[in-house]
């Protein structure tokens, strides 16, 4: 009988955990970073902070996200939110959930100039 009352309040538990999930609403979404500069052929992980209705998220990898690329030929990105860059140019990455929406702009150059890269000449 234990076991039976123990299952049935296990899955009455479950139930109401699926239905949250469900029932959640956003309210606010970041990518972070906003803006990226990167060269060919380098990876970056972009992560976002999501809020919904009622408080923060401990995790936001439990929550499903759409990740999409303005321009896959200049950088794509992966489920998890990793970027590739493939070319130089610029791409908005863009991370959705429900109705949200924020944006990271990939600016893919050559090379990075560093300050020990650029040189001053006096004529």
């Amino acid at each position: 009988m234990k076991k039976i009352l123990l299952a049935i309040a296990t899955t009455i538990f479950l139930a109401s955990l699926i239905s949250c999930s469900k029932d959640f609403k956003v309210t606010y979404l970041e990518i972070y970073p906003t803006e990226l500069t990167t060269e060919i052929d380098e990876t970056a992980q972009l992560s976002f902070s999501i809020v919904y209705e009622g408080g923060d998220f401990d995790d936001p990898n439990l929550i499903q996200v759409d990740w999409q690329s303005s321009d896959a030929s200049i950088v794509e990105v992966n489920d998890s939110g990793k970027i590739t860059a493939k070319a130089i140019g610029l791409a908005d990455i863009t991370v959705t959930c429900q109705d949200m929406s924020s944006t990271c702009t990939v600016t893919v150059t050559d090379t990075i100039a560093t300050d020990d890269d650029i040189a001053v000449t006096q004529n």
